[in-house]
């Protein structure tokens, strides 16, 4: 009986993320008979179908989705094997944006995590709204980024990292109800990100449910100072809720529990498709560790299917 090999896991962990034979083809740069023939095999190995082909759209069995998370574990612990090889060799400048957000959580871990592991390796960073970010890594001025709801491109692969949990954020001072709805907000002093962010769309948004937009809407660029404006009971605001997490433990500030609620937003890793270089998974690897070590977003939801 012939062992089940790594390239056969590569194409089944590939077309379970990626929702098609032909997305992980082109991600592994194969061609899509010989990804279909590798699930094939792996599947006469364990003697079981992995994903239910009389759809449309291909579907994870039973013991597809059982195996995901096994076989994610082993890629994984196998890039940590090659990457232990490689340390010596990645050296040098990358360039890497950060959702303000995102880099007041994680990045400082993320670096000493770089530093520790890439002592040769450079980072230039750029930290602000995740529109600013995105619109200098579409002009090519950085090698990869996270970013909160990223927008699709045709040159761009994104990465799921994972869901951020937000929500409206207010000192206690306010004294305000734990329930809130947007009438009980309109005519409070409000701060957001300017227009065009995702912390914008989300304050409009929420008002506008109701009809109503708030009667001061302050606006600042920093993720960062906004938090620091809340904290005060200058405003009131939407913020990541890991970002106030030591603050609302010590009674500073509360979350709100809204109606509607203020919805998850993705974070994702955006970077050019293609083949990554060394330091770009070099990075890729400290900012998935810091994020699963830090516990600090929930799942994606579970893709619908893609044909």
């Amino acid at each position: 009986m012939s062992r089940i090999t790594i390239a056969q896991l590569e194409a089944f962990y590939w077309i379970a993320e990626l929702g098609s034979v032909e997305r992980a083809a082109n991600r592994l740069s194969l061609a899509q008979p010989t990804v279909s023939l590798r699930l094939k095999a792996l599947e006469a190995q364990l003697g079981t179908e992995l994903f239910d082909r009389g759809r449309r759209a291909l579907e994870l069995t039973h013991d597809g989705r059982d195996l995901t998370a096994e076989v994610r574990s082993v890629l994984q612990g196998i890039e940590r094997i090659a990457l232990r090889a490689r340390v010596r060799e990645i050296a040098g400048p990358i360039r890497i944006g950060f959702a303000e957000g995102f880099a007041v959580i994680c990045l400082a871990e993320i670096l000493d995590r770089i530093h520790e592991a890439y002592p040769k390796l450079q980072p230039e960073l750029l930290v602000a709204t995740s529109a600013e970010v995105e619109e200098q890594l579409h002009k090519h001025r950085l090698d990869l980024a996270v970013l909160v709801s990223p927008t699709p491109a045709p040159e761009f692969e994104l990465l799921p990292l994972g869901m951020q949990k937000a929500g409206w954020i207010a000192s206690t001072r306010w004294g305000l109800p734990r329930k809130v709805r947007p009438e009980d907000l309109v005519s409070l002093p409000i701060i957001a990100n300017p227009p065009g962010s995702i912390n914008y769309r989300q304050t409009i948004t929420w008002f506008g449910s109701c009809g109503l937009t708030p009667k001061r809407l302050d606006i600042c660029n920093s993720v960062a100072v906004l938090a620091h404006v809340v904290r005060s009971g200058a405003a009131i605001g939407i913020l990541p809720a890991k970002m106030v997490a030591d603050d609302a433990a010590q009674g500073r500030v509360q979350r709100l529990e809204s109606v509607p609620a203020v919805p998850d937003t993705p974070i994702c890793a955006k970077l050019p498709r293609g083949p990554a270089s060394p330091a770009t998974e070099a990075v890729l690897a400290s900012i998935r560790a810091t994020v699963e070590g830090m516990e600090y977003l929930g799942p994606m939801p579970e893709a619908t299917g893609a044909s």
